[in-house]
């Protein structure tokens, strides 16, 4: 379950991968990273494929999470930004399967749209 952190405890981001709320830091995407997904997100929400997302920042990680149906159903995708140096950004499925890790968030984003070309190729050779 979440804290409960008083606004006069909240500090304004730095620059780098983290900031402060109380005594915690925590890992955040940029401004540049937020962006290049949420770019993605608006494509797929007008393409009708996503519906929702959630936010969450932890010490360890920051995750956007991708809804595709009701909030019942929980997350389709997670885009993750980990404190690792090695390999900070992936995709992964809402049951834990690891599809994509790397070092650049925008090739990492590129699964969707892999994806999207494979399952147009195999639409398009069934008809």
């Amino acid at each position: 379950m979440a804290d409960v952190v008083s606004i006069e405890s909240y500090r304004p981001a730095r620059v780098g991968s983290g900031t402060r709320v109380g005594k915690n830091k925590v890992t955040v995407f940029n401004r540049r990273e937020l962006d290049l997904i949420l770019q993605l997100y608006g494509r797929y929400v007008v393409a009708g494929r996503w519906r929702d997302y959630t936010l969450d920042f932890t010490p360890g990680y920051a995750c956007f999470a991708v809804i595709r149906g009701g909030s019942h159903e929980g997350p389709a995708y997670r885009i993750l930004k980990t404190t690792q140096r090695n390999a900070p950004y992936a995709v992964v499925t809402g049951d834990g399967r690891m599809l994509r890790r790397g070092e650049d968030l925008r090739a990492v984003l590129r699964y969707f749209e892999e994806k999207d070309r494979k399952s147009t190729r195999l639409n398009s050779s069934h008809t």
